[in-house]
């Protein structure tokens, strides 16, 4: 799979939901999706991951589908989902579809930023409009890339996961290319410390946008975060919204 750099192993995605404890917005994620989605509607959540967002959509009555490139990853959202309320596929989301349309396909939390090519950031958003109804919404979160761009030096920090564990970040950023190298150490007391690379090619949400219209998919609306918090010039994410484009020589999928 294209996205191998990418991929959580066990070690990781057994600490995933306390790297990212965002609670409430968690929450506002999930109000935001589904006031999007029609009620009893078909969401397809990319890069599903523990089904944070995925399993909280599933219990307000919506048919949820999620798609993840990580075994590991699955089976902690098996373990949160035991009555298996979202289905769950392993596939890459730049290269495989579900061969379903959905009303709502959504890709939170910079996963976007995982396919490290244009081309594959290109494939993943084609693929997104294909599973597309004729007016159904695609919804992105990513982080806008301006503060980190201009980074000169690594950039070191730390995050406490639980009493006994912490876990040791570096960030480095190669402009050229606009990669960006994490590198993450767990010291748990469990043994020695374990290491894990990834590596994200952001782009700048206008980036998004022009390879969103070369997919036939138009932007209609855009927000610094879940609360619909109007987006600025210092906004630091972006929640975007995108519908199939009428006028685009991309055909939209059809239902049936």
């Amino acid at each position: 799979m294209t996205l191998g750099n990418a991929i959580y192993d066990q070690k990781l995605a057994n600490v995933y939901d306390r790297m990212y404890p965002i609670g409430e917005d968690t929450d506002q994620a999930v109000e935001f999706i589904a006031a999007h989605t029609p009620p009893g509607g078909r969401v397809l959540e990319l890069g599903v991951g523990t089904g944070r967002i995925a399993v909280p959509l599933a219990r307000r009555g919506l048919t949820v589908h999620g798609l993840d490139g990580s075994e590991a990853m699955l089976a902690e959202l098996r373990r949160r989902d035991p009555q298996e309320t979202v289905t769950a596929q392993l596939g890459d989301f730049t290269e495989e579809g579900t061969g379903q349309v959905f009303d709502t396909v959504t890709l939170v939390l910079n996963t976007f930023f995982v396919a490290i090519t244009k081309e594959q950031q290109l494939g993943c958003l084609r693929l997104a409009h294909e599973q597309l109804v004729p007016g159904g919404r695609f919804i992105l979160e990513a982080f806008d890339p301006a503060p980190y761009h201009h980074l000169q030096k690594p950039d070191f920090s730390m995050r406490h996961l639980d009493e006994r564990a912490v876990m040791l970040d570096t960030l480095t950023v190669d402009r050229s290319q606009q990669l960006m190298l994490s590198t993450h150490t767990i010291v748990d007391g469990g043994g020695a410390p374990e290491t894990r690379k990834h590596v994200l090619r952001y782009a700048f949400p206008f980036e998004i946008d022009l390879l969103a219209q070369l997919s036939g998919l138009r932007l209609v609306d855009r927000s610094e975060d879940w609360r619909g918090t109007p987006y600025t010039a210092s906004s630091l994410r972006h929640v975007s919204v995108y519908e199939p484009d009428t006028h685009s020589p991309w055909p939209s999928a059809t239902a049936g």
